[in-house]
């Protein structure tokens, strides 16, 4: 089951994360999914989420440093990257390239992510883009 596990988490990232395909959430999102950092749920949330990354970072790009699993439960660890072409979270664009590192676990039932925590450097990356532009 770990293995398995394992191998949805690439899947979801290499066919839906990055090539931005959110009409494919359902295949991997539970409806009762919940992701506790952020208090969303189920595809629609999880979609409008990644949308959300994707107007402010349209090449936003997730790589997977690592990934562990025992039973049920993922552990892994992601640096995410982008440029920053639209606003986030009241950033104006910045043309910059930036990455950020994000931990998190998920939790995994009847091949489908049905509950998730996380912490990302956000703050990291706000500061880094309020340095101001690199163009």
């Amino acid at each position: 089951m770990s293995e398995e596990n394992k191998e949805l988490f690439r899947r979801f990232v290499d066919e839906v994360v990055n090539p931005g395909a959110s009409d494919r959430m359902e295949e991997f999102v539970a409806p009762e999914y919940v992701e506790h950092a952020t208090d969303t749920h189920g595809p629609d949330g999880y979609r409008q989420n990644h949308e959300k990354i994707l107007a402010a970072f349209p090449d936003f790009h997730v790589e997977i440093e690592k990934i562990i699993a025992e039973g049920d439960m993922l552990a892994f660890r992601l640096t995410y990257s982008g440029t920053h072409r639209g606003e986030f979270r009241g950033i104006a664009p910045t043309g910059k390239k930036v990455s950020w590192a994000s931990m998190q676990f998920r939790r995994v039932a009847d091949g489908m992510f049905v509950e998730s925590w996380g912490l990302s450097d956000t703050q990291g990356l706000l500061e880094t883009l309020s340095e101001g532009s690199s163009e």
